[in-house]
């Protein structure tokens, strides 16, 4: 089984390098090559402490979210197994397989769920810190609800607060509402100030 983990931590760790280099190279291309008839305004992307127009790192918010989509991928197909089961016509041995596939899958993935979305907090903040713009707020309340979502993972998985507290995180940190919402104001402000 040790093995096993090890192939499948080389695999993310390639996969996730590859993406690493993948978007570097286009962010990259795209700053330099000509034609910069856009609609913006001017120092909208201004960052007081540099002194420039500085657009921030392009690259690293698209590495935050690709990382988010692979961290969320387990419990995803999770969700999706368990819908499965519940709602499709489907007979009792199809049943027992899919939730032995998703007890195998959560036990092989998860660690992905805890620890990358911890990372991905890390790179979150520093994609806010590059490209601050005065041009709208919902990028920074998408960061709030990411911020609350991953303290209360933390708090679940390291048991950090009491139990009867616990219940409460886990009702909220589990609520496919506040996830939809993050996504959607995240996507809707990053579209926003583009």
């Amino acid at each position: 089984m040790k093995i096993y983990k090890i192939k499948l931590l080389s695999w993310a760790v390639i996969c996730i390098t590859g993406l690493w280099f993948l978007f570097g190279a286009n962010a990259m291309a795209d700053d330099d090559h000509g034609f910069r008839r856009h609609f913006e305004r001017e120092n909208h992307h201004r960052i007081p402490f540099l002194g420039s127009d500085n657009e921030g790192s392009e690259t690293v918010g698209q590495i935050a979210a690709w990382l988010l989509l692979v961290a969320n991928l387990p419990v995803v197909l999770s969700l999706l197994v368990k819908g499965a089961n519940r709602f499709a016509p489907l007979g009792t041995e199809s049943k027992k397989t899919m939730a032995n596939l998703n007890r195998m899958q959560k036990k092989a993935l998860m660690w992905l769920h805890y620890y990358l979305n911890l990372g991905i907090l890390c790179i979150a903040l520093w994609h806010w810190l590059s490209s601050r713009c005065k041009s709208s707020a919902l990028p920074e309340l998408g960061l709030m609800m990411m911020v609350t979502v991953i303290a209360l993972g933390f708090i679940l998985k390291f048991k950090l607060c009491p139990k009867a507290l616990r219940t409460y995180a886990y009702q909220i940190h589990t609520q496919p509402v506040i996830f939809i919402a993050m996504f959607m104001v995240l996507t809707v402000g990053h579209l926003i100030v583009d």
